[in-house]
């Protein structure tokens, strides 16, 4: 055999190599695929679900601080809160889980105020919206935070979370925070339990 025609009988052996060479990889890649698939979108679904509750979860504790920090601004002007003021607030705290629906969002608020050498916690009033159940710890949350004849609002925003694509997390999770504010206006010695509620005056109701 030639030179010449003994490198084109090598280089077709070559080019025939590297066809089967390239036909297999592609069905080996084909292969890795279909494995890989799943398992990748088992977990972008699980991604997604989970950041979407930690954003729930997010926005609950945002409530939570909102709502507390309304009812701290409460003026010596005001006199205190009553139910319209804590139904506003509600809707404050629905607007602050927007996208989320706020339908399902519960709160509930609690004055504690403290004696003459800032312990002893009692709570004065409690007010609930959203079906929120009334808070328990409101006075083993606050101990150590009391000043002398002072007061503290506790706010517990709860919301129900649902995922909207229910793969992972196909039962609703019940996601709770709660916070304490110190008035900002009405304090000491003037308003020795904190926050009134019902107002002094008026025809406003604290229910």
């Amino acid at each position: 055999m030639r030179p010449r025609q003994y490198a084109r009988a090598f280089l077709g052996r070559v080019r025939r190599g590297v066809g089967r060479l390239r036909r297999d990889a592609r069905a080996t890649v084909v292969i890795e695929f279909a494995f890989a698939l799943p398992i990748m979108l088992m977990m972008t679904l699980g991604l997604y679900e989970v950041t979407e509750g930690v954003i729930c979860y997010m926005k609950v504790v945002d409530v939570a601080n909102t709502v507390a920090d309304l009812i701290g601004q409460t003026s010596i002007a005001q006199g205190g809160v009553g139910n319209t003021d804590f139904d506003n607030y509600y809707i404050a705290g629905q607007m602050v889980m927007y996208p989320s629906s706020g339908s399902n969002l519960g709160i509930a608020v609690a004055n504690v105020y403290y004696n003459s050498a800032g312990a002893s916690p009692t709570v004065s009033w409690q007010v609930q919206r959203g079906g929120a159940a009334a808070i328990t710890n409101a006075t083993s949350f606050v101990t150590g935070l009391g000043s002398a004849s002072g007061s503290t609002i506790v706010v517990q925003a709860s919301y129900t979370y649902t995922s909207l694509l229910d793969y992972f997390l196909t039962s609703p999770i019940v996601i709770t925070s709660e916070v304490a504010e110190q008035p900002r206006n009405l304090l000491p010695p003037a308003y020795t339990q904190g926050t009134p509620c019902p107002p002094a005056s008026g025809t406003e109701t604290c229910n």
